[in-house]
């Protein structure tokens, strides 16, 4: 075992405390002042590790340790700080820590390591106001869009901010994420850590279905232009052809009904359709059956936008590897395998190799208090990222 484990789960609790609601879970979303002390909580740690620390212009946490060859570029391992409204301790942290600890420990142990190695704690990657990875996307370049300016001020950030956070990919060997699965797959088979090949993409439609708001005791039912009807019908015939296809998923999970009155017919019915797929042309396909499936309501009037478009990403075929041979040597059992959920390694797979690492989610469950992995499996997996990383240094 290269991690303390003891002292790396007493690290990972101390910090799932910040921002902690008995009952209710985590609220700590970016830019806040739990975040920011979440973030002091783990600079802080750096710091008395000997590491380097630094925070960029979004926000962004480095902790920085040397190689013995300075001309190398940097390896770098991490994850997000930031949670969902009532999520769990680990998503998002648990890779910080855990690259925290594997850092730490390399260095303690004095581990033959080529390259530097540099923590990051990226911010943002659950959405909010930035829209999700916004951390990582702005570290790799990837936010083209001019932010308004109401909206960085809101976060304490600038537009220079963001754009001197962008990073010189050449610099960057390679990144590194563990995290926990957030699905079944692992803990039903008895398999200790998942080796992510690729990252899903995700694509988000605004829909609204306009029919004629009207009195809901008067009106006939069959001359109703009834948009939630008409909506609920839509949706009933998509799920049923949606199980004709394993290649990709989809959700409805936000859906509003104007005017919003028990006793008058609705007008209106929006909401957004989210499609994920490993294969862009994928999502274009479903959009497009989806829009086929929309046109065919004849009571009101449709319409479909698109706004949101993250490309699915795969990951590097050698830090596969190298997760795999860190497995063997550890005498752990792996098994490659898809992510259905987005994580920073989605933008860092644009500019560099990336790769990541998964351990089992107690029953599946993530983005609630619920979430839990045993700490067996959060020190194996730390342990893991440590291996890789090492294996990494020296393929690289």
């Amino acid at each position: 075992m290269i991690v303390s484990g003891d002292r790396f789960l007493a690290e990972l609790e101390a910090l799932g405390q910040i921002g902690w609601v008995e009952g209710e879970g985590m609220d700590r979303p970016a830019f806040s002042s739990s975040y920011d002390a979440a973030r002091e909580f783990v600079s802080g740690i750096m710091r008395e590790a000997g590491f380097t620390v630094r925070v960029d212009g979004v926000g962004n946490l480095f902790g920085r340790i040397e190689g013995s060859d300075p001309s190398l570029p940097v390896i770098l391992a991490g994850s997000h700080l930031d949670a969902v409204p009532g999520g769990g301790k680990y998503d998002g942290p648990l890779g910080v820590m855990a690259a925290l600890e594997a850092a730490r420990s390399i260095k303690e142990k004095k581990l033959p390591l080529r390259h530097p190695l540099e923590v990051v704690g990226f911010t943002g990657e659950e959405g909010g106001e930035m829209g999700g990875t916004f951390g990582s996307r702005a570290f790799a370049g990837l936010i083209e869009e001019s932010l308004p300016g109401e909206k960085l001020a809101g976060a304490g950030l600038t537009s220079e901010g963001v754009r001197s956070s962008k990073t010189d990919p050449s610099q960057i060997a390679c990144y590194f994420e563990l995290h926990i699965e957030q699905g079944p797959y692992l803990e039903r088979r008895n398999i200790s850590i998942g080796i992510p090949t690729g990252i899903v993409g995700i694509s988000r439609y605004a829909v609204s279905l306009n029919g004629e708001p009207n009195h809901a005791g008067t009106t006939p039912m069959k001359e109703r232009k009834d948009a939630m009807r008409e909506a609920a019908e839509l949706l009933s015939e998509w799920f049923a052809w949606t199980d004709t296809r394993d290649d990709f998923v989809c959700n409805v999970g936000v859906f509003s009904l104007h005017p919003g009155a028990v006793a008058i017919v609705p007008g209106k019915a929006e909401f957004l359709l989210e499609i994920r797929s490993l294969k862009d042309p994928v999502m274009e396909e479903i959009a497009s059956e989806f829009r086929s499936f929309l046109g065919r309501r004849k009571k009101v009037s449709v319409s479909m936008d698109q706004v949101i478009w993250k490309g699915a990403v795969d990951l590097d075929p050698l830090l596969q590897r190298s997760v795999e041979k860190a497995c063997e040597e550890a005498g752990v059992s792996c098994v490659r395998m898809p992510s259905g959920a987005s994580h920073d390694a989605n933008p860092m797979a644009r500019i560099t190799r990336a790769g990541m690492i998964f351990v089992p989610s107690v029953n599946g469950i993530s983005h609630s208090k619920e979430e839990y992995t045993a700490p067996h499996d959060l020190v194996q997996g730390a342990d893991i990222l440590a291996r890789s990383i090492l294996e990494a240094d020296r393929m690289l």
